[in-house]
C-alpha cells in the first residue's frame, strides 16, 4: 500500500510529470483540505535569541502552520530555520526555542523586514528528524552537519549555508529550478525524484498554500541539494528521456497520446516506489486547537512532518 493511502491521503490524482536536469517532480492534484489560515497570515516577527524564532498568526479565526524546517536570512543577523514544523492559533504569538543558527560566526537578532525565506536542504532536514536532535534547545546544533554538506562545493569550511546561497553559480541555478517547475492548476502537493529515486513527498493543505511555499521547496530544499550532488560529482548526468515522436505528426492527437503513455508509464512506476516507503512510527508532538502534529518516520531513513485537522490528514513534508 502506498504512504499515501497509509496516512489516509485521498482524492489526489498526478499530474503531467515534469523533468529539469536530474529531477522530475510528479504534481499532485486535488481539493483544498482542511480549514487553516493563509499563508500571509504568517508573520516572521524576530529572533528573541540565539536558537528561537518567533513567529506571529494575524488569522482572527484559523490557526496556521508555519512550513517544516523554514530558513530565515537576514542582513547582518544570524541566520535561522525552524527545527521542524510549526502550528500557531488564531491571534497569537509563538516562539519556538528549537530553532537552529544557520551561521557560525555571525552576531545579530532577525526582525521582520528585509529577509529571504527557503527550506533547508534535505540531508539536513534529516539530521533534524530524532526527536532528540528536534527538540534540543541548543543554537548550535545543526552546525557540524552544515560544515559536512559544505564539504567540497568550493564556498569554505565553516558552517555557514549563505555561503551556498549566495553564491552567484548556484543561485542562479537555484532560480532556474524555482521558474522551471512551476505550479499547475489544482496543484496541492508533489513527489520529487532525482532520476529514478523518490526524495520527497510535499502536500499542502490549499492550492494557495501551495503556491506560496513551492518555491521554497524547489529552490532552496529539492534544488539546493541537488546542485550539490552535482557540483560533488555523486549523481551521474541523465535525465528522464521522452520516446521518439512519429518523424511525420498528421494529428495533434497523435502527439498527445504519445507524451499521455510516456506519463501513464512514469506514474505507474512512482505509485510501484511509493509502495516501498513504509511508515515505521508516527511520534505525536502536540497539537493547538484542532490541529494535531506528528513526527512521521519511515524505515527508509527518511521522515517528516505530518499534520491532521480532526483526524484527517491536511499536510505532510517527507524527505526520504
Amino acid at each position: 500500500m502506498s504512504i499515501l493511502n497509509t496516512l489516509n491521503f485521498t482524492k489526489l490524482d498526478a499530474g503531467t510529470v515534469q523533468v529539469v536536469d536530474e529531477m522530475t517532480v510528479v504534481p499532485l492534484i486535488g481539493e483544498d483540505r482542511g480549514r487553516v489560515a493563509e499563508p500571509l497570515s504568517l508573520k516572521f516577527e524576530r529572533t528573541t535569541s540565539y536558537g528561537s524564532m518567533e513567529y506571529k498568526n494575524t488569522d482572527e479565526e484559523r490557526v496556521i502552520i508555519v512550513p517544516s524546517n523554514m530558513m530565515v536570512r537576514g542582513s547582518g543577523a544570524q541566520d535561522h530555520a525552524m527545527a521542524g514544523s510549526g502550528i500557531i492559533a488564531a491571534k497569537k504569538t509563538v516562539t519556538f526555542n528549537n530553532a537552529c543558527c544557520i551561521e557560525s560566526s555571525q552576531g545579530g537578532y532577525l526582525h521582520n523586514e528585509n529577509n529571504e525565506y527557503d527550506i533547508l536542504p534535505i540531508e539536513l532536514r534529516k539530521k533534524l528528524l530524532p526527536i532528540s536532535m528536534r527538540n534540543r534547545k541548543s543554537y548550535d546544533k545543526l552546525w557540524p552537519s552544515i560544515t559536512s554538506w559544505l564539504q567540497g562545493v568550493g564556498v569554505g569550511s565553516s558552517a555557514h549555508l549563505r555561503y551556498f546561497y549566495d553564491n552567484p553559480e548556484f543561485k542562479e541555478s537555484l532560480e532556474v529550478f524555482s521558474a522551471e517547475f512551476e505550479p499547475v492548476s489544482g496543484q496541492i502537493g508533489a513527489i520529487i525524484l532525482f532520476q529514478e529515486r523518490i526524495v520527497g513527498i510535499e502536500i499542502m493543505p490549499t492550492m494557495l498554500h501551495w503556491d506560496a511555499y513551492w518555491k521554497l521547496l524547489i529552490r532552496g530544499c529539492y534544488g539546493a541539494e541537488l546542485i550539490r550532488l552535482q557540483k560533488l560529482k555523486k549523481i551521474a548526468p541523465a535525465q528522464l528521456q521522452f520516446p521518439d515522436l512519429p518523424d511525420v505528426i498528421t494529428n495533434p492527437r497523435q502527439l498527445t497520446s504519445v507524451v499521455e503513455k510516456f506519463t501513464d508509464g512514469i506514474r505507474q512506476d512512482i505509485v510501484k516506489k511509493l509502495d516501498l516507503i513504509h511508515l515505521d512510527k508516527v511520534h505525536q508532538l502536540g497539537s493547538v486547537d484542532d490541529l494535531e502534529t506528528n513526527l512521521l518516520l519511515t524505515t527508509s531513513g527518511g521522515g517528516g512532518d505530518f499534520i491532521t485537522q480532526n483526524n484527517e490528514p491536511i499536510y505532510l513534508s517527507l524527505v526520504v
